[in-house]
């Protein structure tokens, strides 16, 4: 079974080209995936008051075609292929009965007090769930050459309530660095969490394009040079 929530695109979502950033679907994703966990409990704020947290480990996103400010949507979540220290769930974006964008992601549970992951049959509560994406989780790396393009310092607007870069102001970074951006359409986007970025950290972003020149290959790196992120985006004209 699958958990829905009406939304109305805010025009701050939109960029330069009228479009929805990216950025704001992840926003989406968040918010449904909280409003789930509300509904039917234990919440966010509960699991971490019992020294456990869900952290963002891969996201993959397909869009289907774009979205413009004031449009009316309805934006879906369910759990599914939860297995070993894996929690998965679905996302859908939908707009005047259109399937406008889809996405799959991997949740692990941190036992915070531990500092261990949590495994599936260690758990007490369940969301309600419904059959997978045929959208693929794991993380293709692809191999390019890639050139420091820009320096950033995780700031108060950029973080999430555990002092961490928030997962959604990644794909704001990175679409930064794709040139022309604003004349493009952002088709795909997978993304693999690797180490969290905190509150005051220098984080500097790596890009290259593969032969094709619609495919943005990112590594994003801490002040000691630890991986931060891996990210991969495909445009359209």
């Amino acid at each position: 079974m699958k958990y829905e929530r009406q939304f109305q695109v805010f025009s701050t979502d939109t960029g330069h080209n009228g479009k929805v950033r990216p950025a704001a679907f992840l926003q989406y994703f968040q918010q449904i995936a909280g409003n789930h966990m509300r509904a039917e409990g234990p919440t966010y704020a509960e699991l971490f008051a019992r020294g456990l947290a869900f952290v963002l480990s891969r996201l993959h996103v397909q869009w289907y075609r774009p979205l413009t400010e004031y449009a009316d949507i309805t934006v879906q979540t369910w759990t599914c292929l939860e297995k070993g220290a894996s929690f998965g769930r679905g996302y859908r974006v939908m707009c005047d009965g259109e399937t406008v964008a889809e996405a799959m992601a991997v949740w692990a549970l941190l036992n915070v007090n531990e500092g261990r992951l949590m495994r599936v049959d260690e758990v007490d509560f369940h969301y309600s769930g419904d059959e997978p994406l045929e959208i693929p989780c794991r993380f293709a790396l692809v191999r390019v050459p890639l050139t420091e393009v820009m320096t950033r310092t995780v700031l108060y607007e950029d973080v999430d309530c555990n002092g961490h870069l928030n997962n959604a102001r990644y794909a704001d970074w990175l679409c930064n660095c794709i040139p022309a951006i604003d004349r493009l359409t952002v088709t795909d986007l997978q993304l693999h969490y690797v180490k969290e970025a905190r509150l005051g950290e220098t984080v500097t972003i790596w890009y290259g394009t593969a032969d094709d020149g619609a495919t943005h290959v990112f590594e994003t790196r801490l002040a000691n040079g630890e991986c931060n992120v891996r990210a991969i985006i495909k445009t359209k004209e």
